[in-house]
């Protein structure tokens, strides 16, 4: 008695010490905050809302998570853990055990609870059928099944003795075969009325369970009465196609191959080692499964016959004479074919759907990622790795040879420069497991928590297939309009920072820098004066716009999906805003009178209150002009509701807008055209520009040096933060009323020293880096800056558009720029806006500025003194004489020359000695000076 009491406690303390050991064990509480797994602990990962949540393998209890308990297996403390796992399963004395008492049947994917005569799932509906008679096999031996054509099928007995004395046996679906079966709410009794049940089943396209309205009769065995259990039988197994299992053995059930590691331990070609939860077992491979055999080893076929005529198995008839559609993925035409299923039995090449089918199948045609498709969204696209058809893919991918006939020789998959760029994706469903991803910004391949479907082709089993794939991959520098340069081997090119590889970059790009990488980036003068291009077909083909340089309009055009160049916009306004058509600096409409006319002001005054008045650079149809319109203000533009517009296209785009209430930018679905300005490519322009509001045009936000903050300051109109709590230098304090607080305005140093010492540069307060341009082209700058030639740049080509700090109209130059004199003494220098700068007739010359005169009407060169003037070498006798220029140097003169010849003066100029190495040069008096004639 007293030993039997003493066994109790001793029993009763482990229970208790086991109970506080799991407790314990329990590192972090459900929907507690996380960045990533790590920050959870055991049995939990970090879920798509940052919040910590159960693996697959775990049941949240009281907010915790604790290991879900196979039947007939040890380690519970709690009920839930083994009806987790199988409804009504409860712990006792530590082991979980089935709801009627009876033991766990064992099957060859582990341990199940059913009642006797049945199958584990839904009963009797789903045992295996041949004119609608069960069929029966033998000693629990699946072999049995699989020689009457149930190839993925467990031999079930309808009692405990499981032996060959008790032939009463049937073959249900194993567990691989079970949790790919499509939903079946099965039918409702005669006179029940329609009454449902809430069931669950596994959804094979996403791999999530989801609730089923069963109607209690009928139906498959893809059918679960508690989401627990659902994910408990089908998160656990190999995601498509029964795993490898060891060898036979007589009278016993077949146990499956545990492995580790990258194939450890399968020793099979058809198998390689694949994590599930916290199991890794010898999984079918891509190849296999996609296969004429479907998943089904040949010597198992071969017991029931051998492998089918055709590429798809149809299986056995249900008894219903119906027949099912469904996909096989056909290996010698690259492609997934519709065929009929007789709805038992087959192979697991056999999809629900084309797609499922494609998406699946494509891991056998590329490394990763899924090969294009042609125009049609259908086939894949067809190439040939070697002749002719090499090219016939888009850069970004690459042709890459395929099994099968001569007559498709290869598809286009994507580049490791374009997968291992791509962003993590965690995906949405539930099928947990541990996934690398190339992180191309850290050069290194980082594990995370893949859920088991979609997502992209950035995720890899392991980190040596990770690595191996992307380990020549850069990140791809987020270029403002179009794509970085990239060298022949399709490698990004680094033109900053402190990499060794380093390079220039050449003409009609510059160097950019996104935040985080270097890049060769299109300028905006080069993307806008290129020609509409279509590009590489690779899926059907969408409507784009591109900027037309000949009628100085946006215009649309048919993009085929890849390729293509920099002048493609998603909608009009890009185009528009991009290449400045028409444009005001901040982009938008000017205001227009009821009559249509654009208002011309002189003064913000003249101007509705939600615009300003600013010089605007127009096309007339012959010539640009600059007049003052009002412009609507950045602060307008960020308040304005969203509007999705109207529809243009046959697809949406996602945009962002600014939400005035939250102060951030939030994501909308555009239908393409009309709407409003407060529509943005992306969060991070709609961020840059609306954040800058109450800064004046050309300038920007200054931001903390972690550049996730703004810089404050208490002084709206001053400067100097460190003396009154202000600005840094080259910034002075505004008070934004849109986002309730004051900001400093401004440009950096760094970039201030782009242009000369008077002037600015003009930021854009989209991108947040200073406008570039070409020479001579008028309206690439906005009205009032004029496009500068920056000695302190490193880019190729710098030139800037720089303005002086006031702006005034002088009616013939910018601020603090001249005319050019113009050859043969003549005032000024005329020119054309599109002539290039070394043009001797038409061009201005190195750091000097075609722009249009509003009192001559014309063209005329400008620049600064120091660059315009030449030394005045003229005898100081008589005053006021200043030499006369060709081609910007000094005009030489032979004095006998004859009139009107190559070496005499123009009119009103004298060949004059100069007493130095220059020799005679022509002189005239300066002008409004007189008009005194020289002798």
């Amino acid at each position: 008695m007293a030993s039997n009491l003493f066994l109790k406690k001793i029993f009763f303390i482990y229970i208790l010490t086991n109970f506080f050991i799991q407790v314990l064990s329990q590192h972090g509480t459900v929907g507690k905050p996380c960045e990533v797994s790590t920050d959870c602990g055991t049995g939990n990962y970090c879920a798509g809302n940052k919040r910590c949540a159960c693996l697959s393998t775990y049941v949240e209890i009281d907010s915790y998570c604790w290991k879900k308990i196979n039947p007939g297996n040890s380690g519970c403390s709690m009920n839930k853990q083994c009806e987790a796992v199988w409804p009504g399963a409860y712990c006792r004395s530590g082991e979980c055990r089935c709801a009627n008492n009876q033991p766990p049947f064992q099957t060859r994917d582990g341990k199940v609870c059913l009642n006797f005569g049945f199958c584990p799932l839904n009963g009797n509906n789903p045992k295996f059928r041949i004119e609608n008679q069960v069929q029966q096999c033998y000693g629990g031996a699946d072999a049995t099944c699989e020689a009457i054509g149930a190839l993925a099928y467990d031999c079930i007995c309808d009692s405990e003795d499981c032996t060959v004395n008790n032939p009463i046996s049937f073959c249900c679906p194993s567990r691989s075969f079970a949790c790919l079966l499509p939903m079946n709410e099965g039918h409702s009794a005669p006179g029940s009325g329609g009454t449902t049940l809430n069931h669950w089943y596994h959804d094979p396209i996403t791999g999530e369970c989801r609730e089923l309205k069963y109607q209690g009769y009928g139906g498959n065995a893809n059918n679960f009465q508690t989401k627990d259990h659902c994910d408990s039988y089908c998160k656990q197994t190999c995601q498509r196609g029964l795993p490898l299992y060891k060898d036979r053995t007589t009278g016993v059930k077949q146990e499956p191959v545990y492995c580790q590691g990258n194939d450890g331990g399968c020793n099979n070609p058809n198998y390689a080692c694949t994590t599930m939860g916290t199991l890794q077992q010898c999984c079918p491979t891509y190849l296999f499964i996609c296969s004429r055999n479907g998943a089904i080893p040949t010597e198992v076929y071969n017991t029931a016959g051998g492998l089918p005529s055709e590429y798809f198995d149809v299986g056995i008839p249900d008894g219903s004479g119906n027949t099912y559609p469904r996909f096989y993925y056909d290996s010698r035409e690259g492609r997934c074919i519709q065929f009929s299923y007789l709805g038992q039995g087959g192979n697991f090449n056999n999809f629900l759907s084309s797609d499922s089918c494609e998406k699946f199948c494509s891991r056998i045609l590329c490394s990763a990622g899924e090969p294009l498709k042609d125009s049609s969204g259908e086939r894949n696209m067809e190439c040939s790795p070697t002749g002719s058809g090499a090219n016939s893919c888009p850069s970004t991918h690459s042709c890459e040879s395929t099994s099968g006939s001569s007559s498709f020789g290869g598809v286009c998959c994507p580049r490791p420069q374009f997968v291992c760029t791509l962003k993590k994706e965690q995906g949405s469903c539930g099928t947990y497991s541990n996934r690398w991803w190339f992180n191309a910004k850290t050069g290194n391949c980082e594990e995370f928590i893949y859920s088991g479907c979609q997502g992209n082709a950035n995720n890899f089993e392991t980190y040596k297939q990770c690595q191996d794939y992307c380990r020549d991959a850069r990140s791809e520098p987020q270029c403002i309009q179009g794509s970085a340069l990239t060298d022949s081997n399709g490698n990004f090119i680094i033109c900053g920072g402190s990499s060794s590889a380093t390079t220039t970059c050449p003409a009609n790009t510059y160097c950019y820098y996104d935040g985080s990488t270097y890049g060769c980036c299109p300028t905006q003068a080069y993307i806008c004066s290129l020609s509409a291009k279509p590009g590489s077909v690779c899926g059907p083909a969408i409507t784009r716009w591109f900027y037309d340089s000949t009628t100085r309009t946006c215009q649309t055009y048919s993009f085929n999906g890849c390729d293509g160049n920099a002048n493609n916009f998603a909608t009009q306004q890009d185009c528009r805003d991009f290449c400045r058509v028409d444009s005001c600096p901040d982009g938008g409409d000017v205001w227009k009178e009821p009559n249509g006319v654009p208002r011309s002001c002189t003064t913000n005054r003249q101007c509705p209150n939600t615009h300003y008045c600013t010089p605007v650079t127009s096309w007339s149809g012959t010539m640009f002009q600059t007049k003052s319109l009002c412009c609507p203000t950045k602060n307008y533009i960020c308040s304005k509701p969203k509007d999705i517009g109207v529809r243009c296209s046959s697809t949406k785009i996602t945009r962002w807008y600014f939400n005035s209430d939250t102060k951030t930018c939030l994501p909308f679905e555009f239908n393409g055209c009309e709407g409003n300005r407060n529509n943005f490519a992306s969060e991070k322009t709609c961020t840059n520009f609306c954040l800058s509001e109450a800064c004046p045009s050309g300038t920007v936000v200054a931001r903390e040096s972690d550049g996730s903050r703004l810089v404050q300051c208490s002084n709206p109109g001053g400067s100097g933060r460190s003396t009154s709590g202000g600005c840094p230098e080259n910034y002075n304090c505004y008070s934004s009323p849109l986002l309730d607080q004051n900001v400093c305005c401004g440009a950096s140093v760094e970039l201030q020293s782009l242009c000369p010492a008077y002037s600015t540069p003009y930021i854009s307060a989209l991108t947040l880096q200073p406008t570039q341009c070409t020479p001579n082209v008028d309206g690439n700058c906005p009205g009032n800056f004029f496009c500068w030639f920056s000695t302190t740049s490193s880019s190729v080509n710098a030139f800037y558009c720089c303005r002086s700090p006031e702006s005034v109209d002088t009616g013939y130059c910018p601020p603090q720029l001249i005319p050019v004199p113009g050859d043969g003494g003549q005032q000024y220098k005329y020119c054309s806006p599109s002539a290039p700068i070394d043009d001797a007739i038409q061009g201005c010359g190195l750091n000097r500025h075609c722009q249009y005169s509003t009192n001559l009407e014309r063209y005329i060169c400008c620049g600064l003194e120091s660059d315009v003037r030449l030394p005045n070498i003229c005898p100081p006798q008589p005053a006021n004489l200043v030499p006369v220029e060709l081609a910007g140097n000094y005009r030489t003169c032979n004095p006998y020359a004859k009139s009107g010849s190559s070496q005499a003066c123009p009119e009103a100029s004298a060949c004059l000695y100069t007493g130095n190495e220059n020799g005679f040069i022509c002189c005239r008096v300066q002008p409004n000076q007189g008009t005194r004639k020289l002798n």
